[in-house]
C-alpha cells in the first residue's frame, strides 16, 4: 500500500513539473507571435490551436498535484464547527462524492476519446489529432481519483472506530449511488417542471457546498443530476464527456496562467519588497507613514499580481517586520496589510475579472480599464483612514526617520519594471496591439527576462513559480468546469431569465434590487472564497443586472469591491487567515479589531462607485 502511495504521488509530481513546463512554452510561444506579427510582419503559423491543446495539458496535468497540496477549494467553515464524529461522516462522504465525479468525468473522457479517434477528429487548421489530448483528461482525472482515494481510505479509518458512524456514511453513499445508477439506467427524461427541479438542485447545491466538498465537484454532480432528470440520461452524460475538454481548449481561457506567471515571476523577482521601500522612502517620516506605505505597495504589486491574497501574504511578509521595529500598534499593522491586500483583485491585472469576463462574455480589457480608478480610490481612502487614526492617536503609528529627496528619487530606479509592465499591458490593451491573453503572456516574459538579465530570479525561484501557477491554475479549472456543467443545466431550467423577468418587472425600485443584490454578496463573502462565490452567483445574477438596465462592466466592478469586503469580515475572512499565518503571535480579535476600520473605508468606496458609475466607465469608453 505504502509504495502504491509513493508511486501515485510521484506520477502526479512528475506529471505536474511536464505541466508548468508546457506553460513556459506557451507563454513564450505567444510572446514570439506578438513580436513577430508587429515588428517582423511574420506571425507564428496556428499559435491560436497550439496554445488551446496545451493548455488542456497545463491544467490536468496539474490537477493531481493540486489535490496532493490541498490546493482544490472547498468552503469548511460550518463542518469545522461540528462534533469530531459528526464531521467525521461528513468528511467521508465528501471525499467519496469528488471520488464519484473524477470516476464520471475519467469514464466519459475515455468515451471521448475514443469518439475521436474512430471519426479522426482534428485542430481546423493545423489538423492536429485531438484523441491524444482527451486522453491526457483522462490521465489527470485518475491520477486526480487516485490520490482522492487515498484521502478516502483515510477518512474511513476515523470511522472505523465507531461502527454506527460508519453505517451512517454507508448509507448516505449508498443512496448517493443508487440515484447515479437510476439516471444512468433510465433513458428518457422524467419531465419534472423545470423551476422547481431548477430551486431543488440550488438547495441541494448549498447543502453540499458547506459540506466541505471540492467546490468544483460540487458544481457538477448537481448540475449532472439535474441535467439528467431534466433532458435525460444522454444529456447529463453530453456535459460530463465535452465540458472539460471545451472549456480547457479554449484560447480565451488561456490568460488565466498567464497573468498568474505574471505575478509569481514578480513576487520571486524581489518586486513587492522594492515596492515596499520605495513607498517607505516617500512616506515613512510621516504618522502612520509605514502603513500608508504598506497600502501604496500593495497597489503597486496588484498591477502586476491579479490576486488578493498574493498580495496580502506578500507585503505581510515585507512590512509587518518594518511597522514592528518602528512601535507600530498590531492592530494598525496586520489592518493595513489586511485591508490593502484586496486591492489585489481590483487593480489590473485582476483574477477575478477574468473570471467575471469569461462568464458574462464582456470585455476583459474594458474590465481592467474599469478596475484601475476603484483601485486608485481604495488606496487614497485607506491612507485617509491611516492619517485620521494616527492624528487621533498618535502611538498607533510613530513616524520614521525622514529620508532626503536624492533617496527618494533614487529609490524608483527600483520599482521601474513593475511601471513599465503596467504601461505595456494597459497601453498594448488600449492600442489594440494584443489582446488580453497575449498582455499576460507578453507581460510574464518581460518580468522573466529582466529578472533573469539582473540576477534576481533564481533557479528555485523560477521553479517555484511555475508550479505555484500550475497548481492555482488546476484549481481554478476544477471549479470552471464544475460551473460550466452546472451553468448549462440552469440555462436549460430557464430559470435565470425566468428570474430577471419577474425582478425587471417588480414595482420597486431598481436600486433596491441591487442593494439586496449586494447584500447578498456581502454576507456569502464572508463565508465563501471570491472566486467560487463569482463563478456561483454571476450565471444567476447577471441576466437580472441585464433586465434592471445596469451596465455589466460598472457590476463586475461592484461585484469585486463587495467580495474584497468579504476577504476582511468575519467569520471567515480569507486575507485574516493569511495575515495570521504571517504574524502568528497576534490574536485573530486584534486582526478584525484592526480591520474595522478599514471597512468603514471600503462602504463608503462602494457607496461613491454606486453613485458615481463613471469613475469605472469613463477609461473602457475610450478603448478603440
Amino acid at each position: 500500500m505504502q509504495r502504491a502511495k509513493e508511486a501515485i504521488i510521484k506520477s502526479a509530481t512528475f506529471l505536474n513539473i511536464m505541466g508548468v513546463g508546457v506553460g513556459l512554452i506557451m507563454v513564450l510561444i505567444l510572446t514570439t507571435n506578438v513580436i513577430g506579427r508587429y515588428i517582423f510582419r511574420h506571425p507564428l503559423i496556428g499559435t491560436v490551436e497550439i496554445e488551446e491543446l496545451m493548455l488542456v495539458v497545463l491544467v490536468f496535468f496539474g490537477i493531481a498535484y493540486a489535490q496532493l497540496k490541498k490546493r482544490h477549494v472547498s468552503i469548511p467553515f460550518i463542518v469545522d464547527r461540528l462534533p469530531v464524529y459528526l464531521r467525521n461522516i461528513i468528511n467521508n462522504v465528501a471525499i467519496f462524492i469528488s471520488l464519484l465525479v473524477f470516476v464520471l468525468i475519467t469514464w466519459r473522457s475515455i468515451i471521448l476519446a475514443k469518439l475521436y479517434w474512430e471519426n479522426r477528429v482534428s485542430s481546423l487548421y493545423l489538423e492536429i489529432p485531438l484523441a491524444p489530448f482527451v486522453l491526457i483528461i483522462t490521465l489527470g482525472c485518475i491520477i486526480m481519483s487516485l490520490i482522492i482515494f487515498l484521502d478516502y481510505i483515510s477518512t474511513l479509518k476515523d470511522l472505523h472506530r465507531n461502527t454506527s458512524h460508519l453505517l451512517y456514511a454507508f448509507v448516505i453513499k449508498s443512496l448517493l449511488v443508487a440515484v447515479i445508477l437510476f439516471l444512468l439506467w433510465q433513458p428518457v427524461k422524467l419531465h419534472l417542471v423545470e423551476a422547481k427541479l431548477a430551486s431543488l438542485m440550488i438547495v441541494t447545491l448549498i447543502v453540499l457546498l458547506f459540506s466541505n466538498t471540492l467546490i468544483g465537484s460540487v458544481l457538477a454532480l448537481v448540475g449532472f443530476i439535474g441535467m439528467a432528470f431534466l433532458g435525460g440520461t444522454k444529456a447529463a452524460l453530453g456535459l460530463l464527456s465535452n465540458i472539460p475538454f471545451s472549456i480547457t481548449a479554449s484560447y480565451s481561457m488561456c490568460v488565466i496562467p498567464f497573468f498568474l506567471l505574471m505575478g509569481e515571476f514578480a513576487y520571486q523577482a524581489g518586486l513587492s519588497r522594492s515596492l515596499y521601500q520605495t513607498a517607505y522612502k516617500w512616506l515613512g517620516h510621516l504618522r502612520g507613514g509605514l502603513a500608508m506605505a504598506t497600502v501604496v505597495a500593495c497597489g503597486g504589486f496588484a498591477a502586476v499580481s491579479g490576486s488578493s491574497l498574493a498580495t496580502a501574504a506578500t507585503m505581510g511578509t515585507v512590512a509587518l517586520p518594518e511597522m514592528r521595529r518602528y512601535n507600530y500598534a498590531p492592530s494598525l499593522a496586520v489592518g493595513s496589510v489586511a485591508a490593502g491586500g484586496t486591492i489585489g483583485i481590483l487593480i489590473p491585472p485582476s483574477t477575478i475579472l477574468i473570471i467575471y469576463g469569461i462568464l458574462t462574455e464582456q470585455s476583459i480589457a474594458k474590465l481592467f480599464f474599469a478596475g484601475f480608478f476603484p483601485g486608485i480610490l481604495s488606496i487614497i481612502y485607506y491612507v485617509i483612514v491611516i492619517y485620521v487614526l494616527t492624528k487621533r492617536r498618535p502611538e498607533l503609528g510613530p513616524p520614521g526617520p525622514k529620508v532626503n529627496l536624492r533617496e527618494k528619487f533614487a529609490s524608483l530606479k527600483d520599482t521601474w519594471l513593475v511601471l513599465v509592465v503596467f504601461i505595456l499591458i494597459m497601453g498594448g490593451l488600449y492600442a489594440g496591439i494584443f489582446t488580453p491573453t497575449e498582455a499576460g503572456a507578453v507581460g510574464a516574459s518581460v518580468i522573466l527576462a529582466i529578472s533573469l538579465i539582473n540576477r534576481k530570479m533564481t533557479w528555485k525561484g523560477l521553479t517555484s513559480s511555475l508550479l505555484d501557477t500550475g497548481e492555482t491554475t488546476s484549481m481554478i479549472f476544477v471549479i470552471l468546469i464544475g460551473t460550466m456543467i452546472f451553468g448549462r443545466f440552469l440555462a436549460a431550467t430557464k430559470l435565470p431569465m425566468t428570474l430577471a423577468s419577474f425582478v425587471a418587472h417588480l414595482p420597486v425600485p431598481r436600486t433596491l434590487i441591487l442593494a439586496i443584490i449586494i447584500i447578498f454578496y456581502f454576507i456569502f463573502g464572508c463565508i465563501m472564497g471570491t472566486l467560487p462565490l463569482v463563478v456561483l452567483t454571476v450565471p444567476i445574477f447577471y441576466p437580472v443586472i441585464q433586465a434592471l438596465g445596469y451596465d455589466p462592466i460598472w457590476f463586475g466592478i461592484v461585484i469585486v469591491m463587495v467580495s474584497e469586503i468579504g476577504l476582511i469580515t468575519p467569520p471567515v475572512g480569507m486575507n485574516v487567515f493569511i495575515i495570521k499565518g504571517v504574524a502568528k503571535d497576534v490574536p485573530l480579535s486584534t486582526i478584525f479589531r484592526g480591520i474595522f476600520p478599514f471597512l468603514i473605508a471600503d462602504f463608503a468606496r462602494l457607496t461613491t462607485i454606486i453613485a458615481f458609475p463613471q469613475i469605472c466607465l469613463f477609461l473602457p469608453r475610450l478603448l478603440k
